[in-house]
């Protein structure tokens, strides 16, 4: 019994001479060397354990002298049970000789824990990916060092057989010893037959050495790596600065760190967090490089978990798995929850909105309510903030992406069973239908807004309340009508809805056959849409040779879209009549269509082939030459849009207290001129108190008269301009009559002057003139 020895080597013959030994034990031991030759003269021996050793295999005819064993234990932690164990089965099958049940197999993972005894000689393979019970870098962390150091590595794996080598790698080269750059590069040594090691000494780390290096392991079926990141600094590295970081992954401080390093930081946990950190499982991290001038260059924070659970919740469903049975559900509840996006205040909220978008609309064919939860969705959307909205599309295209997914829900419903579909929402109203050129007369479609009972009928003249005051339940919605008759939006508003956009196709836009061309030879599908804003169509670019010609215009009437397909068309013979209804004031309007390839494919708006016929009001006409989103822009900038006063003019009580107070300040100013030579007053103070007084007059009597005309921008900026410079100019005048007052308060008497001293004549500091303030 050698068990629990350490023995780590075994001479060849040291049994000799114990030819009726029956058993040897020489578990849990360090032996990892094993050759024939060292159980020669154990004729008798019917036992033999190596278990808990270091071997990870056993070489060919190992126990070629052991004639009469018959029961085998050899299980380690590092067996490798491949190609080069097969003929242990062979062996054991042809001498009768019993495996131990608790001899099992730890390498490769295919066949970790079952019992060799029991594998198959075809499951005994040499086949990638090769698996090492040991492989070890050491330094195995990051090494950050300076310009000339010395740094040796040391690359330790399991010898698993002749073929095994090792190898040293720096950014993708082979390296080998080169003495003139302070590199060398050990021959292998191999220890216990069963560990290879293979040192790497950089005796003068020089600036190329910054990187990644990496030790490769390799054998006749695969090979393995790993690597170590070294960090060369100047002997006067500079450093990144400490700075904050705020972005939708949380609030980051990042320390005040070295050039050429890379700073890691623990992702943040929230309480909503639905992915708990569990101990044990590795800990999420942020990164960011600082460069070698100092400066932070890249980051990332995609391992670490939103901020907002808004964006969490959206991120899940994204995440999910949708098929037919689960999608109706799916969008059922994502539509109940995006009904709060007003709240949405990150950009990802929208891309992952679109993103699902995108998944859903594969179903909308096959499952009948999907079409009617997308354009919910869509609506919804609309209710995000207009900047979350512009940096959604800027990052991902997703308003675009948003509003292709709703303009092909028609193509994909409309069948010969279903001819018609209409489809509402509070943001976003659909109609389609199944047409045939050969017998098309004409149509002309109107959306409509409905009034809240309690509404003023004025709503329908005032340009901006049908938008901003429509109740939230009630949806946009469709009232086509055929024909060719084009009527008037002015006159299409109702008691109890106004009229907010119109499109008229006319009946020529299939007389000439050469424009058509169906591709089933009788049908189409037409479809409008309308958006109650612009809202899913920012433009994220410079828009200086766009629609706008550079004015920064903004879209003032909702967004139509109109479309026939199954049929080929060129540009309209007969141009499309669309009418739209302003929802705020605005200047310099112009017509244009929503072209989704400008600006590398985010799109813009464009005025080409469309233009205004008429602009009565807050309705203007245009006509287009071709089918797409139109809308038209207007200047808002230049528009003055204060609340309006209850009248006129202002409280009587302020021209009454303004006009008291402009006779107070003017009898004094008065009385002081008059009667200047009999005031006993000084010269400064005299100054000071009529320039106070004209001052606060002017304040006041420019406040009364002027304050409320906002009609002209001209005569309101002027107003503002003098309201300015005169109250300053009072300000600056209390202060010097208060600093004078103080001077005269606390003024010392001076000494008698000598006879032969002459006397200055006293200068007045301050005279009379205007104050210039700068603005």
């Amino acid at each position: 019994d050698l068990k629990n020895n350490l023995i780590s080597t075994i001479e060849p013959g040291a049994f000799h001479g114990l030819s009726e030994l029956k058993r040897l034990d020489l578990s849990n031991n360090r032996i990892g060397c094993l050759t024939p030759e060292m159980f020669v003269g154990l004729n008798s021996l019917h036992k033999l354990n190596l278990s808990g050793n270091i071997f990870s295999s056993l070489m060919n005819g190992l126990f070629s002298e052991l004639l009469a064993l018959k029961a085998l234990h050899f299980n380690t932690d590092s067996l490798i049970c491949d190609c080069n164990l097969k003929w242990v089965l062979q062996w054991a099958r042809n001498a009768s000789v019993r495996i131990a049940e608790e001899t099992v197999c730890a390498y490769p993972s295919a066949l970790q824990g079952l019992s060799f005894r029991n594998l198959k000689e075809n499951q005994l393979v040499c086949a990638g990916p090769l698996e090492l019970p040991l492989f070890e870098l050491i330094p195995s962390q990051r090494q950050v060092v300076f310009h000339g150091d010395r740094l040796p590595f040391q690359c330790t794996a399991t010898y698993v057989d002749n073929t095994t080598q090792v190898h040293w790698y720096h950014a993708g080269r082979l390296i080998e010893t080169d003495e003139e750059r302070g590199i060398f590069v050990e021959d292998s040594i191999i220890h216990d037959c069963c560990l290879i090691t293979r040192e790497l000494i950089l005796s003068s780390i020089d600036i190329d050495a910054s990187g990644d290096w990496e030790c490769l392991v390799n054998n006749s079926y695969g090979n393995s790596t790993k690597q170590v990141e070294i960090v060369v600094l100047e002997t006067a590295a500079p450093y990144c600065p400490a700075e904050r970081v705020i972005n939708n992954k949380g609030d980051f401080r990042w320390p005040k760190t070295l050039a050429g390093i890379t700073a890691y930081h623990p992702c943040l946990q929230y309480s909503f967090n639905s992915i708990a950190f569990h101990n044990g499982a590795e800990e999420s991290k942020a990164w960011r490089k600082c460069n070698r001038t100092g400066r932070w260059d890249e980051e990332n924070y995609s391992e670490c978990p939103y901020s907002q659970e808004v964006t969490q919740v959206l991120h899940a469903f994204s995440q999910m798995h949708i098929n037919l049975t689960t999608v109706l559900e799916f969008s059922r509840q994502l539509t109940a929850y995006t009904r709060g996006a007003s709240h949405f205040v990150d950009k990802m909220d929208v891309i992952y909105l679109a993103y699902i978008m995108e998944k859903l609309i594969v179903f909308v064919d096959e499952v009948e309510d999907i079409g009617d939860a997308l354009i919910e969705i869509a609506s919804n959307v609309m209710l995000v903030d207009d900047h979350v909205l512009w940096m959604a599309q800027k990052e991902d295209k997703a308003c675009t992406r948003i509003v292709r997914c709703v303009e092909h829900i028609a193509s994909q419903i409309l069948t010969s069973n279903i001819q018609v579909i209409s489809k509402v929402s509070r943001n976003i109203a659909l109609e389609a239908f199944m047409i045939k050129p050969s017998s098309f007369t004409g149509m002309t479609c109107t959306a409509f807004q409905k009034i809240s009972a309690n509404s003023d009928k004025s709503v329908v003249r005032d340009s901006g309340s049908w938008e901003a005051n429509h109740h939230p339940d009630l949806h946009l919605n469709f009232k086509c009508n055929t024909g060719n008759l084009n009527g008037s939006l002015v006159n299409s508003s109702t008691r109890n809805a106004v009229a907010v956009a119109s499109v008229h196709l006319p009946q020529s836009v299939f007389s000439q056959s050469s424009a058509w061309q169906s591709v089933d030879n009788s049908t189409c599908k037409l479809q409008f849409i309308v958006f109650r804003n612009g809202k899913l169509f920012p433009s994220t670019g410079n828009s200086s040779n766009l629609a706008d010609d550079g004015k920064r215009r903004t879209v003032a009437t909702p967004a139509v879209f109109a479309k026939i397909d199954g049929c080929s068309f060129g540009n309209l013979t007969s141009p499309l009549t669309i009418g739209l209804r302003h929802f705020a004031r605005g200047i310099d309007p112009i017509a244009a269509f929503w072209d989704f390839d400008l600006l590398d494919g985010h799109g813009g708006w464009w005025g080409e082939g469309c233009h205004i016929i008429s602009s009565a009001g807050n309705i203007t006409t245009i006509q287009s030459t071709h089918f797409n989103n139109f809308a038209v822009l207007m200047d808002f900038k230049t528009v003055l849009s204060f609340p309006q006063y209850p009248g006129e003019f202002l409280h009587p009580v302020v021209y009454a207290c303004t006009a008291v107070m402009l006779l107070c300040l003017f009898a004094s100013i008065i009385t002081y001129i008059v009667h200047h030579s009999t005031i006993r007053i000084s010269r400064k103070g005299w100054h000071m108190l009529l320039n106070f007084c004209f001052h606060t007059a002017l304040t006041f009597a420019v406040f009364a008269g002027g304050i409320n005309r906002i009609k002209y921008p001209i005569i309101c900026q002027a107003v503002g301009i003098v309201l300015h410079y005169s109250t300053l100019s009072t300000m600056l005048w209390i202060g010097v009559t208060a600093r004078n007052i103080y001077k005269q308060v606390t003024k010392k008497p001076q000494p008698c002057q000598n006879s032969d001293q002459p006397s200055y004549p006293k200068q007045p500091l301050l005279r009379y003139g205007i104050l210039a303030i700068p603005f």
